[in-house]
């Protein structure tokens, strides 16, 4: 079937305005091409890296535990190799918390105020201020721990962040301070905390 006058100048308009932008069509083609090519490889590359930190992160902790004199060095060089990302925030979690069945507070509060420093994610930070608070309470220090648990900012931990409170302000001999702490507690505490709270207030 032939084509029309209309057709053929149609056609021509269109020869007419590849023949002039085919060069930058095929360049944005290779660049769309490219960006997704490299955006799946980015994204590939990525989760290989979270993969290797994991299985590195596992057995760097497993050598560990089971000698931390001895794996103490390399631990540490495990932690440094992957500063400030979550792999090293929980490597330092778990040196604290070995440091403490070896009741050796000393170590452990090194650990955490370490990964204070490290920390960016406001979970992590909270359990680890959490927990630095209770090392510091262990070793009498109970001025430092109170000034940890106002690092506490997540919700999920404020039951334990205040009933934490009251027990050190009780030991330094602040009823009144304790009282009001675990009335706070009280607040959103589940029922077995409602119970451990209860017996708390009753032996102020």
């Amino acid at each position: 079937m032939a084509y029309t006058i209309e057709e053929e100048q149609e056609l021509s308009a269109i020869k007419a305005w590849w023949n002039e932008n085919y060069k930058f069509i095929i360049v944005c083609f290779v660049i769309a091409f490219g960006g997704v090519f490299g955006w799946n490889y980015w994204q590939s590359h990525q989760i290989q890296k979270i993969h290797s930190a994991s299985a590195e992160y596992e057995q760097a902790l497993f050598n560990y535990a089971k000698d931390p004199k001895a794996q103490a060095e390399q631990f540490s060089q495990f932690i440094k190799n992957h500063e400030k990302t979550s792999y090293a925030v929980l490597a330092l979690l778990d040196k604290a918390k070995i440091a403490v069945e070896n009741n050796d507070f000393t170590l452990a509060e090194d650990a955490l105020k370490q990964a204070m420093a490290q920390s960016t994610d406001d979970i992590l930070s909270s359990i680890t201020a959490l927990r630095l608070a209770s090392v510091q309470f262990q070793l009498g220090q109970f001025e430092p721990a109170l000034d940890s648990l106002k690092l506490v900012k997540e919700q999920a931990w404020s039951g334990a962040k205040n009933i934490l409170a009251g027990d050190i302000q009780l030991a330094k001999g602040d009823k009144e301070a304790a009282k009001a702490s675990y009335q706070q507690a009280q607040q959103h505490a589940s029922p077995l905390e409602q119970q451990l709270i209860q017996v708390r207030l009753n032996n102020l």
